[in-house]
């Protein structure tokens, strides 16, 4: 045994050449073999990300899914306030020394906020404001009623009594524009819904704008 150990040293020692030549092919295919395992290795990796991001997505759409059925959603409806159904628009011409006249117009109305959600709502803020078609948009106003919270399926009245400069003219059947403002919250989030009506002051009816928030179930009423 030790004799044959003997001679394959002899040879390889004769032939050194070969014997780098031999150990770079190894090495050459341990290199490509590390490349192609890494290459699976990373395959396999991003296709496990994936996998978690779907379920990630998955898990996250339906923790959207149970707070949408579960949280408050308001919606509202623009009305006349019940106690001026006569002369609902009022016109008042102000004088002014030496000789200036001052128009307003002014509306009452109310707005019927209703919880179509499955808990509480809490009204924290309400503004609104109010202008002639085509005229310079009006600030909004503060309204400082208290609103109780809203449970499941409850509404709540809040008035509205606004005033714009300016009169409608009938000839030219000019509108009122309005707009309103509402935050609150649940137990989730905080949501702001914001209305825009148009008023007819010839036929009393109340419409929506097309542009309104998705909070909003528009009802024309007479």
């Amino acid at each position: 045994m030790w004799h044959i150990i003997v001679i394959i040293w002899t040879w390889l020692s004769a032939h050194e050449w070969l014997a780098i030549w031999l150990e770079g092919i190894a090495l050459v295919g341990i290199f490509i073999w590390d490349r192609i395992d890494s290459s699976v290795s990373h395959k396999q990796t991003l296709e496990q990300l994936e996998i978690t991001r779907q379920q990630a997505e998955a898990a996250r759409n339906m923790a959207q899914s149970v707070l949408n059925s579960e949280r408050a959603w308001l919606t509202a409806d623009l009305e006349w306030h019940s106690h001026n159904k006569s002369g609902r628009i009022v016109f008042t011409d102000t004088s002014i020394p030496p000789d200036r006249i001052t128009s307003t117009t002014s509306g009452a109305f109310a707005l019927r906020l209703t919880n179509d959600g499955r808990t509480p709502a809490w009204v924290e803020h309400i503004a609104a404001g109010m202008e002639i078609s085509g005229k310079p948009k009006q600030l909004e106003g503060l309204v400082t009623e208290c609103v109780e919270p809203l449970g499941a399926g409850q509404q709540r009245i809040v008035q509205l009594n606004l005033t714009c400069p300016g009169k409608l003219s009938a000839e030219e059947r000019e509108l009122l524009s309005i707009h309103i403002t509402v935050r609150y919250r649940d137990i989730f989030e905080n949501k702001t819904m914001e209305l825009e009506f148009s008023v007819d002051s010839t036929t009393d009816r109340i419409r929506r704008f097309e542009k309104v928030s998705l909070d909003f179930i528009p009802r024309i009423t007479s």
